[in-house]
């Protein structure tokens, strides 16, 4: 193989610790369901080359299956498969590529391509593997504000009506009530406004798999200026990644790689934010500003927020720099949430 094939693989596995056991609560909800890893095996004169899968369920027990050389990277697709439940095997066919996967293995034929040719027909096989972010369980630095650690909602209040709906189980808090319309329900808002900050998040997606786009287990963080500015949460494992999926900045930055894990596993956000500066009578002196680390890679750099002048008649009228987590409808969970202000802090 390649040198340079073997260093886009590797660096593809760096930010994630690969083929680790989940953890008990990260159990399968679905046995295909997630990352698959091999290679195109050796085949005549052909030698082998990398190949992945993202396994996605689409409810009805059928399959989209992706395939392409390396995870967390925008390479090109090798091609989309269609596939069903079968007697316990996941049979696939599409775009090229045909076979099927039981248990832990997936084998068949495909189709890869790079700036020289295209190979169709080539052998191949892969293993299920389980990524986890490296930053899950990250501990709060000395001096950070622990703003949810399993016990309660102290440091919270709802974002809508007078009283906190969300619900701890097993130290974990739900977004609550869910609602069947995906419509916004309440949130929480947190207490304090801070200064300038970084923000670390755990969350789990359930698994919706009859449901497509903004409905697919969706909520968000919202951080607070004359208006709100929102990272999305979203199942869009194995999607492109665009402005309106996991890891944008909602409808205004999609992230720089798609680093959503499959629904069902824990994911990290770890955020830098600066929030902005107005002057006296409203002007706006420094916009804010945002990086996005989601599961061990940035995905968002160093971005500047949209904002603008503020009327003086409106200045003081909003909690500059509160933290929101949105209820969407939809049974998102959240863990291990805490914030550490950088410079002079905030309310």
């Amino acid at each position: 193989m390649h040198r340079r094939t073997w260093t886009i693989l590797l660096a593809s596995l760096l930010p994630l610790l690969a083929a680790q056991t989940a953890a008990a609560d990260d159990g399968p909800l679905d046995p295909f369901l997630g990352d698959w890893q091999g290679e195109f095996t050796r085949d005549g004169n052909r030698r082998p080359q990398p190949l992945v899968a993202q396994v996605i369920p689409r409810g009805g027990g059928r399959y989209e299956l992706v395939f392409c050389e390396v995870f967390d990277h925008r390479c090109p697709v090798y091609g989309r498969a269609e596939g069903r439940a079968d007697g316990g095997r996941l049979v696939f066919q599409g775009d090229g590529f045909r076979g099927e996967a039981t248990g832990e293995a997936m084998t068949g034929t495909g189709r890869r391509h790079d700036a020289h040719r295209e190979e169709t027909g080539r052998p191949f096989t892969l293993k299920k593997v389980t990524r986890l972010s490296p930053r899950l369980g990250a501990k709060p630095p000395e001096g950070a504000v622990v703003l949810f650690d399993g016990t309660g909602f102290d440091q919270w209040n709802p974002d809508r009506g007078e009283e906190v709906t969300w619900k701890i189980e097993g130290g974990v808090a739900h977004a609550w009530p869910t609602l069947e319309e995906h419509a916004i329900s309440t949130g929480l808002v947190s207490k304090r406004a801070f200064g300038d900050y970084q923000l670390h998040l755990e969350f789990r997606l359930p698994l919706l798999a009859d449901s497509l786009g903004q409905t697919r287990a969706n909520s968000g963080i919202g951080f607070e200026d004359y208006r709100w500015h929102e990272l999305q949460i979203l199942d869009s494992y194995g999607l492109p990644g665009t402005w309106d999926e996991c890891g944008s900045i909602y409808r205004f930055a999609a992230p720089k790689v798609n680093m959503c894990a499959p629904p069902g596993q824990w994911q990290s956000y770890d955020v830098t934010y600066h929030r902005p500066q107005y002057s006296e009578d409203g002007r706006l002196l420094r916009p804010a500003r945002v990086t996005v680390n989601h599961n061990g890679r940035v995905v968002q750099n160093d971005l500047e927020l949209p904002g603008g002048d503020v009327p003086k008649n409106r200045l003081g009228s909003r909690k500059i720099g509160r933290i929101r987590l949105q209820n969407h409808g939809d049974p998102i969970a959240f863990r291990n949430i805490w914030v550490k202000e950088l410079g002079d802090g905030g309310e």
